[in-house]
């Protein structure tokens, strides 16, 4: 599968201000965070988090041997916004394991560990827990873990810096998936929906890859677009593009079921005329008209998707049927119009930038539809 196009839009302008970081300490024991568990406490497979890379049973069993010989677990990261509910922000795999040795076996059997691959305690290797001596399974409960809680009232843009850079499981996480971490609801089911549709996926030949989430950070960008227009975006409202991202989301949950249907239906025909007039080489550059194919480029998909969905039916039927002179003159455009080129290839969150693309791409269509 190929990738889409990367942009440098992620540079933060504004840095937030430190005394608005609530970061709260808390001790605890294993048998507390055991009973969180058991109660549905902790959310065990938070959405941003990848299931790719889970530890071996190896693993697992070395991390259970090193509380038996009482070596110090490195301390979680919570979401405790909801008291009810904390979400992990690091600390998943140590998590897994603890839940997967003391409580799969009456909940996931199949995920059950036992014991193997020890370097030390090999008298209990193919042991669970109910199998372990008491004073065992007593040392393992009264275990002493670190918490630190992000507190209620964490502004929404430092929770999000606290996730880009406190998770550390695995590869670091996109921001999209920090994303769709915070704002879980409307927003999040909208997304996911969207970046199904059969159209979507045609139009972008597959390209877009689901395992970061970046197809439906392209879907977002096409909704943020909608509720903030082009003309209208000022980078200074917002600390960075990523602000912009998370501020439609979380505008989106906000938002009646009729407007997500509006969403559903303008994202629609825009993928729909964007396969009839680019074919396979829709949301991409392209500088020579017999030139390989390039990679999916992220502000050429904002940029166009948005100007078709505001093409009446007739003008895209049109637009369809002049579709070789609209190609013409959209590779001259990229050969020729310099600040055009980089409003799409570099630091693409510059509200200068971002007025310019869509202009350009919106005059360009004008000039086709004369």
């Amino acid at each position: 599968m190929e990738e889409e196009e990367e942009d440098d839009d992620e540079l933060i302008i504004t840095p937030f201000n430190p005394s608005q970081i609530r970061i709260d300490f808390k001790p605890m024991t294993v048998d507390l965070l055991i009973s969180r568990m058991e109660n549905n406490e902790i959310d065990m497979q938070p959405a941003f988090q990848r299931q790719a890379g889970l530890w071996t049973r190896e693993a697992q069993s070395r991390l259970i041997e090193s509380i038996l010989i009482r070596i110090p677990l490195p301390a979680f990261y919570m979401d405790a916004t909801n008291e009810d509910r904390w979400i992990i922000v690091d600390g998943l795999q140590r998590l897994t394991t603890l839940y997967n040795f003391i409580l799969a076996k009456k909940n996931h059997p199949e995920n059950q560990l036992k014991l193997k691959g020890l370097e030390f305690l090999n008298t209990i290797t193919d042991k669970g827990f109910d199998d372990l001596p008491r004073n065992f399974q007593r040392r393992i409960m009264e275990t002493q873990v670190l918490i630190y809680q992000i507190a209620p009232g964490t502004p929404e843009e430092v929770k999000f810096n606290i996730f880009k850079r406190i998770n550390t499981g695995g590869l670091p996480l996109s921001p999209q998936e920090i994303r769709h971490a915070l704002h879980q609801g409307r927003a999040t089911e909208l997304l996911k929906r969207m970046a199904e549709f059969p159209e979507f996926k045609q139009a972008t030949t597959n390209s877009v890859p689901t395992s970061r989430m970046s197809d439906r950070e392209f879907v977002l960008r096409f909704i943020a677009f909608h509720l903030v227009p082009p003309e209208k975006y000022n980078r200074n409202e917002f600390a960075d593009f990523d602000s912009f991202l998370s501020n439609a989301m979380a505008t989106i949950n906000k938002l009646d079921q009729t407007a997500l249907d509006s969403f559903e239906l303008q994202f629609r025909r825009a993928m729909r005329a964007a396969k009839a007039i680019f074919d396979k080489d829709a949301f991409r550059k392209r500088y020579k008209a017999n030139a390989s194919r390039g990679m999916i480029n992220k502000s050429l998909f904002e940029s166009w998707s948005v100007n078709l969905s505001n093409c009446s039916d007739d003008q895209i039927k049109v637009l369809v049927r002049r579709k070789n002179l609209l190609m013409q003159k959209f590779i001259s455009l990229l050969n020729n119009d310099r600040e055009f080129d980089k409003a799409i290839s570099q630091g693409t969150g510059d509200t200068n930038k971002v007025n310019i693309r869509f202009r350009r791409i919106a005059y360009l269509i004008q000039e086709v539809l004369k």
